[in-house]
């Protein structure tokens, strides 16, 4: 699969109503975790740094396919540059 395809197909996935209701239901997870973290007054220190893990590993969840089309796209970029520098080096040895 190529670069440009993975960015298509990961932009296609960030804008499609069923990411829009997954990102939605994990908010709401996420500030219910944090509500529910805030309101307790028993909880052990154990059971607080699962809670913040778990919100940690969900806002990251949600923020995926936004790293991975910025990781993609700089990719291509690299590559753009080092196939125009290639090009334009070719192009200055043979003169």
């Amino acid at each position: 699969m190529t670069v440009k395809k993975k960015i298509k197909d990961l932009i296609a996935l960030s804008e499609s109503s069923g990411w829009g209701h997954l990102h939605k239901t994990m908010q709401d997870e996420i500030l219910q975790l944090a509500l529910n973290m805030a309101r307790s007054s028993e909880m052990t220190q154990q059971h607080m740094d699962f809670q913040r893990g778990a919100i940690f590993a969900a806002e990251q969840m949600l923020s995926l396919p936004t790293k991975l089309i910025n990781k993609f796209e700089g990719e291509l970029s690299l590559d753009e540059a080092t196939s125009r520098q290639g090009r334009s080096e070719r192009t200055d040895n043979g003169n």
